[in-house]
């Protein structure tokens, strides 16, 4: 179940990335600011270019699984 759970989390979250990606190019008000919290929120985002694409996507996905294991580290201690 925690597989399942952390694999649709990741697929969400690789999603949100690339719609936020691709908004840096169709919306461009505060591309500073955009640009700033991809580099707060991702380890070694440098440029919107390809390799921080997939660095990006990478780490999303990462993130679902750190997520869920974070929450079922939260209900295993919560339940004692």
């Amino acid at each position: 179940m925690y597989l399942k759970q952390s694999h649709k989390i990741g697929m969400f979250l690789a999603l949100l990335f690339i719609i936020c990606f691709f908004w840096f190019y169709v919306n461009q008000a505060e591309q500073g600011l955009h640009m700033a919290l991809f580099r707060m929120s991702y380890i070694g985002f440098q440029d919107m270019n390809f390799l921080g694409f997939i660095l990006g996507l990478i780490q999303s996905y990462i993130w679902g699984y750190v997520a869920i294991g974070a929450w079922q580290l939260t209900e295993k201690f919560s339940a004692k």
